[in-house]
């Protein structure tokens, strides 16, 4: 595995007093005998399939892992050959239990281990019915795109290397948007890359970048492809990208759909 991965999942010891969890298994690891049983015990919504994955090979981890990506979203012309690439660059997937202090609950992550120590990324475990239930009475009447949902039911949160914030948690969005809120009220008007007013409402946040006032939005007045697209608000220019002027893009962090931006994210960078 990437040699960042030991390093953030490090655990707290006397020799270690710089660690990151107080409690790290690695259930993939041939020396983790956790029962099925004592997993559900630490973590009730674990996932059975994760649990099994743990157990078989790293090949076929990355195999099966890959399979149930292209399974769970919906198709896109650049997605299949995009997740070709991105499993064919990685060297393990792991299983990893965390708990960050003694008195926090037990977290599940999968982590997908980039050859020649290239980084990684994390996901947290699929949000439930119930969970993307709340999501879509919370910021209704908004339909956030359902490939976003799609992805989802993969990872309801995403990070890649040591990212903080990341994709944001289906729980964590209404708390997200407030405080986004809040945060764009005290800045005053924003507007386009042009000048254009922007309804500051219309904007929700799915993605923060490492913790700072940066973030990745939907814009509800804007449906390129009958869904709402995506566009980058920063807290230094105080502007969007002024869809209307040209074609989305990543140079313009504008995007069309849910999953061209993932695929910006996950695009690996030599």
């Amino acid at each position: 595995m990437d040699h960042h991965i030991k390093g953030y999942f490090s655990q707290f010891r006397d020799d270690s007093p710089k660690g990151q969890f107080h409690k790290v298994i690695a259930l993939h690891d041939g020396d983790s005998d956790l029962s099925w049983e004592s997993v559900t015990r630490l973590i009730p919504q674990m996932s059975k399939g994760w649990f099994e994955l743990a157990h078989l090979p790293a090949k076929d981890r990355i195999e099966f892992i890959g399979d149930f990506w292209l399974s769970k979203l919906p198709f896109h012309p650049l997605l299949a050959p995009f997740l070709q690439r991105f499993f064919d660059s990685l060297n393990d997937v792991g299983v990893f239990i965390t708990q960050r202090t003694y008195d926090d609950p037990y977290e599940a992550s999968l982590v997908y281990s980039l050859k020649n120590d290239s980084g990684f990324f994390r996901g947290a475990l699929p949000a439930t019915e119930q969970e993307i239930s709340d999501l879509q009475k919370s910021f209704a009447p908004n339909i956030l795109p359902n490939d976003y949902y799609a992805f989802l039911r993969v990872h309801n949160g995403f990070w890649k290397t040591t990212d903080c914030t990341g994709l944001i948690r289906s729980q964590d969005m209404p708390e997200k948007y407030a405080t986004f809120q809040t945060l764009l009220e005290q800045e005053g008007s924003i507007s386009t890359s042009r000048g254009k007013p922007v309804n500051p409402k219309a904007l929700i946040p799915f993605y923060e970048s490492f913790g700072m006032p940066f973030y990745q939005c939907f814009w509800a007045e804007w449906y390129p492809e009958q869904e709402m697209g995506n566009v980058y608000y920063s807290d230094s220019t105080k502007t969007i990208f002024d869809v209307e002027s040209s074609d989305p893009s990543a140079e313009s962090m504008a995007f069309s759909t849910f999953l061209d931006w993932l695929m910006f994210y996950m695009e690996r960078i030599d």
